[in-house]
C-alpha cells in the first residue's frame, strides 16, 4: 500500500495534538520573546518538568546532512529502545524518510522556524508505535550555533520491551511553522547551512510527496 508524506505550511488541520507538542511550543513562545529564537540556557528543567522525559536536543553536522543526538529525554531512549544521546540521529532510517525529517529540522536551526510532524516507528518483533514531534530552534552557548530542541512523544504509553528496539520509521507529516519576522536582529543561518541550502529548503515545502514505500 503507498504511503503519502505531507510537507506543507500552515492550514487548517490541527497543528500540534500531543501535550508535550503544545507544551513546548508554549513554553518556546513565551521565553523567546521579541527574538527570533530563546537562548538554550534559558530554558530552564522547571520550564520542561512536564515533559521532560520527551526532550531532546539535536545538533546539525556543519559538515553533511546530518544531525547528532546531544541530549535524549528517558523517555524516547527507553521508547527507542536504546540509549541515543551521542549518537548519529535518524542514519538508520530508510534514505527518503531520512532525508525528510532532516530538511524539517534544517528549516527549524537554519530558518529558525518551528515545526511539527509525525512518524510510525516498528519495532523488531513488529510493534507499531505512533510519535508526534515538535522542533524548535534555540541558541547555543557560543552565540551563534542553533540547536534544535525537540519533544518525541507517543500517542499511547509505551513500555519498553528488552530486545524488541525500534528499527523502522516511517514519515507521515511535517508542518513547517511560518512566524512573522519580529523586530531586532534578522534570523541568518550558521556556517552550516549555506545560500543554496536555504534555497533549497524553502523550496522543498508547500507541496505533498506521494512515495511508493509501501
Amino acid at each position: 500500500m503507498a504511503s503519502k508524506t505531507h510537507i506543507f505550511n500552515n492550514g487548517p488541520d490541527e497543528v500540534a495534538m500531543h501535550p508535550a507538542s503544545r507544551s513546548l511550543l508554549r513554553t518556546w513562545e513565551r521565553l523567546r520573546g521579541e527574538s527570533s529564537a530563546p537562548n538554550r540556557s534559558d530554558v530552564t528543567m522547571r520550564d520542561l518538568s512536564d515533559i521532560l522525559p520527551w526532550v531532546c536536543v539535536l545538533h546539525r553536522d556543519p559538515q553533511q546532512m546530518a544531525y547528532t543526538w546531544r541530549l535524549a529525554g528517558s523517555g524516547v531512549c527507553e521508547t527507542w529502545g536504546r540509549t541515543l544521546t551521542g549518537l548519529p540521529a535518524f542514519n538508520d532510517w530508510a534514505s527518503f524518510d531520512r532525508e525528510t525529517i532532516i530538511r524539517g529540522l534544517d528549516t527549524v536551526a537554519g530558518m529558525k522556524q518551528p515545526c511539527v510532524g509525525r512518524f510510525l516507528a516498528r519495532s523488531f518483533g513488529g510493534r507499531e508505535v505512533g510519535f508526534e514531534f515538535a522542533a524548535v530552534p534555540v541558541i547555543a552557548s557560543d552565540g551563534e550555533s542553533v540547536h534544535v530542541m525537540a519533544t518525541f512523544a507517543t500517542f499511547r504509553d509505551q513500555q519498553r520491551i528488552s530486545g524488541d528496539p525500534l528499527v523502522d520509521f516511517e514519515i507521515r507529516r511535517i508542518r513547517i511553522l511560518w512566524n512573522d519576522q519580529l523586530p531586532g536582529a534578522p534570523a541568518t543561518t550558521s556556517p552550516a547551512y549555506t545560500n543554496n541550502d536555504v534555497r533549497r529548503i524553502n523550496s522543498s515545502f508547500l507541496r505533498v510527496i506521494d512515495g511508493g514505500k509501501r
